[in-house]
């Protein structure tokens, strides 16, 4: 089962929820403190920066970890999508 971070501004989110339905392991970050502290204390897999989330450029060379980001509009089947393609020896959960 893959995990990972999902770097937003609004929490709880709906994108969160169905990707935990579809059975991944996710956290929620409001702040790159947060993503930080989760990526040293968990086995994160890939943080995943929604769209609403300003610089998400410099987040991302922050991190210097697999990363997602997110255009408007993005669905948990994008991001499903995305993550069969970093990892394409887990089976697609969300169809």
């Amino acid at each position: 089962m893959r995990s990972l971070v999902y770097l937003t501004s609004l929490a709880p989110c709906q994108i969160a929820d169905e990707l935990r339905l579809a059975g991944y392991t996710v956290f929620e970050a409001l702040e790159i403190s947060e993503v930080w502290y989760l990526c040293e204390h968990e086995d994160i897999d890939v943080v995943v920066i929604a769209p609403e989330v300003e610089d998400q450029d410099q987040i991302e060379l922050q991190l210097r970890r697999p990363t997602i980001r997110l255009k408007p509009g993005s669905t948990a089947k994008d991001i499903s999508w995305e993550l069969w393609n970093l990892f394409p020896n887990t089976q697609q959960l969300i169809q």
